[in-house]
C-alpha cells in the first residue's frame, strides 16, 4: 500500500520484511499519491550510488509509503560487496572524497539543475494544446524523478563530514553537540534563507518611495507582488528576480502536493518587508573567540585533528540544504505547476472539483484523465485530498515489522570502515533519540538544536497554508520543516518542531540565525495552543508554557 486510502480505519502493514521506521522529519503530512510513486525509486536508488562510492556496509534506505506516510528500513550490503566497500572506504578520509564531489556539485550538477528548471519555467503550459500539456507533464514528471535521485547521491557528502566532527568532538569533550555544531553558523548561506535577490530588492525598495508605499499599502500579498513586479527598471527586475529564485519551489514539503511559494504570496511579503526594515545580511560567521573557547576543551594533541574537521565541516555545510533546494525542492514545483495547469483545464470540465486535487492521482491515471478515456472519477479525488487534510502522520505508529536490531558491533572492522560507519550513525542514527518524559504539563521537551533562550507568542503551524499567519518575532511551531522554509525563517523568534534530530533542517537553520531551537519533542503542536506565550530553551531542550 503505497498510497493513500480514504478511510476512517487505517491498517498499518510493513511494506515488506524487515524493521520499518517512520520519517516524519522530511514528510510531516501524508504524501499525495502522485508524490507517493515517484519519490521511492529515487531515494533508494541515490543513496545506493553514494553508498557504494563510500564503502558503506549497508546499502541502501528502502523507502515507501504506507497510507501516504513515509517508512524507511536500512538494506545491508550484500557480502559479495563487501571486499570493494572495504576498499571504498579506505580512501574516504585520506582523500576527502567530499571535496570531490562539491567540486562536480557546484562545476556540473548545480548548474545544469538551473538550467533545466529555467527552461521548463519559461514554458506557460496554460497555453498548450492538451497533447503538448501532457508531453509537458511528462517532461516534468522525468526531471522530478531525476532530482529526486540526484539529491540522494549527495547524501553523504553532506553528513559525513559533519557526523565525523560530531563523533570525533563528543568524544573529546563533554560539550552538548547542538554547542559545538553553531561552529558552523555562516558557512551555508541558503541554509539560512539568504539569496542576493533579496538583498538587491530590499535595496531598489529602500529606495524608491513608490515602491515603500506599495509594500505599506493594504493590498494583499499577491497584489503586491504583482505590483512590484510591473515596475519599469531595476526595481521590477529586481521583483522578478527575487520571485524567480523562490517562487516555484515548494514552501515546506517535498510533496508536490503541497503549495509553493508563489501560492502563499502573503508569506513572500512579509519575508521583503523584513529585509527592507534591517540592513542587508551580514553572514552570522562564527568569531575567532568561540572557536577558540571549544578548543581550548579540546585535548592539546586533538586540536591539529580538530581545526581540520571544523574546516571540512564549514566547506561541506551548504550542500546540506543545496543538494535538495536546487533539485527535488524546485523540480517539485515546476511539476506541481504544470499539474495545476492541466488540473485547471479539467476542472473548467467538471471533470474534478478543483485543479489541486490533480495531485492526488498516479501517473496512469493523470493520463487516463486528461486523455479522457477514464480514470478516477471527481467525488475519488477530492476523497483522497480530504485525507490528506484530516489524517495526521504523528497518529501512525513509529515502527512497522520487525522488532528494530541493535546495530552490528564494529569490533574486528578495518579502522577505516569503522570511521565511516561510526560517522554516519553518529549524524543519522545516534541523536533520534526521542526526549525523556515529562510529567509536568507546562514543560514540553525535545532536543536543545540550537542554544538561547526566548519567549514569545506560539504559531502553530499546520502546514504550509498557515505559514500566512507568521508575523515577525513568533515561536514557530510544526511538525517539521523542509529546506524551502528558509524563505520564512528570518520571521521567526524561535523553533519548536515534532521530529527531527540536530541534523535536521531546523536545527541547522535555527543556529545559522542563531534562533533558539528544540526539535524532535514528538508532540509540541498537540501540547501548544495557538497564541500561547512560551519560552524556548534551545540549550536544554525545554519549551516552557507560560502562564496566562
Amino acid at each position: 500500500m503505497n498510497s493513500p486510502t480514504p478511510s476512517d480505519r487505517l491498517e498499518f502493514e510493513a511494506p515488506g520484511p524487515g524493521s520499518w521506521s517512520i520519517d516524519a522529519a522530511h514528510f510531516p503530512r501524508p504524501v499525495s499519491r502522485f508524490q507517493a510513486e515517484i519519490h521511492p525509486d529515487g531515494i533508494n536508488a541515490g543513496f545506493l550510488e553514494c553508498a557504494r562510492r563510500y564503502g558503506l556496509l549497508i546499502n541502501t534506505l528502502d523507502y515507501r509509503f504506507v497510507n501516504g506516510v513515509a517508512y524507511s528500513t536500512v538494506v545491508p550490503a550484500p557480502d559479495a560487496e563487501i571486499p570493494a566497500r572495504f576498499e571504498a572506504a579506505e580512501g574516504v578520509f585520506r582523500n576527502r572524497i567530499w571535496r570531490e564531489d562539491l567540486a562536480h556539485w557546484d562545476r556540473d550538477v548545480k548548474p545544469a539543475s538551473i538550467r533545466i528548471h529555467q527552461e521548463l519555467l519559461a514554458v506557460d503550459p496554460g497555453v498548450l494544446s492538451d497533447d503538448d500539456l501532457m508531453s509537458y507533464l511528462v517532461r516534468c514528471r522525468d526531471n522530478l524523478k531525476r532530482m529526486v535521485h540526484q539529491h540522494h547521491r549527495f547524501n553523504l557528502a553532506a553528513i559525513l563530514p559533519v557526523g565525523d566532527f560530531m563523533a570525533h568532538v563528543g568524544a573529546w569533550t563533554n560539550q552538548p553537540i547542538g554547542a559545538f555544531l553553531a561552529l558552523t553558523r555562516g558557512a551555508a548561506p541558503e541554509s539560512a534563507g539568504i539569496f542576493p535577490e533579496i538583498d538587491r530588492l530590499a535595496a531598489e525598495i529602500r529606495n524608491n518611495q513608490a515602491a515603500r508605499k506599495i509594500l505599506g499599502s493594504g493590498t494583499d500579498g499577491a497584489g503586491i507582488l504583482a505590483q512590484l513586479c510591473n515596475e519599469a527598471g531595476a526595481l521590477g527586475d529586481a521583483a522578478k528576480a527575487y520571485l524567480g529564485v523562490v517562487g516555484d519551489r515548494l514552501l515546506n514539503s517535498l510533496d508536490t502536493g503541497e503549495p509553493s511559494a508563489i501560492e502563499v504570496p502573503d508569506v513572500l511579503v512579509s519575508r521583503i518587508r523584513l529585509a527592507v526594515d534591517q540592513a542587508a545580511h551580514q553572514d552570522g560567521v562564527v568569531s575567532e573567540a568561540e572557536v577558540s573557547g571549544l578548543r581550548a576543551k579540546i585535548p592539546t594533541e586533538h586540536r591539529a585533528l580538530f581545526d581540520e574537521l571544523l574546516g571540512e565541516v564549514r566547506l561541506m555545510s551548504r550542500l546540506r540544504d543545496e543538494r535538495g533546494f536546487y533539485s527535488d525542492v524546485w523540480a517539485g514545483g515546476v511539476m506541481r505547476r504544470a499539474l495545476l495547469a492541466a488540473g485547471a483545464r479539467l476542472a473548467a470540465e467538471g471533470r474534478i472539483n478543483d485543479a489541486a486535487h490533480l495531485v492526488e492521482a498516479d501517473f496512469d491515471e493523470i493520463q487516463a484523465l486528461f486523455s479522457r478515456t477514464g480514470g478516477p472519477g471527481a467525488a475519488d479525488l477530492a476523497a483522497r485530498a480530504r485525507f490528506r487534510k484530516t489524517h495526521r502522520v504523528e497518529n501512525a505508529p513509529a515502527e512497522l515489522g520487525d522488532a528494530a536490531s541493535p546495530p552490528p558491533p564494529m569490533d574486528g572492522l578495518p579502522p577505516h570502515v569503522a570511521r565511516v560507519m561510526m560517522a554516519l550513525g553518529t549524524a543519522v542514527g545516534s541523536l533520534g533519540a526521542g526526549p525523556p518524559i515529562d510529567r509536568d504539563p507546562a514543560i514540553v521537551r525535545g532536543i536543545g538544536a540550537s542554544p538561547g533562550t526566548y519567549s514569545g507568542v506560539a504559531r502553530v503551524i499546520d502546514g504550509p497554508d498557515d505559514l500566512r499567519r507568521l508575523r515577525t518575532g513568533d515561536v514557530l511551531v510544526t511538525a517539521a520543516t523542509s529546506d524551502s522554509f528558509n524563505i520564512v525563517l528570518p520571521l521567526l523568534g524561535a523553533i519548536v518542531t515534532n521530529a527531527g534530530v540536530l541534523l535536521s533542517h531546523a536545527a541547522i537553520v535555527g543556529r545559522e540565525y542563531c534562533i533558539p531551537s528544540v526539535v524532535g519533542t514528538r508532540n509540541a503542536t498537540a501540547l501548544i495552543a495557538d497564541g500561547t506565550r512560551v519560552t524556548v530553551d534551545g540549550t536544554t531542550g525545554e519549551v516552557r508554557i507560560d502562564a496566562a
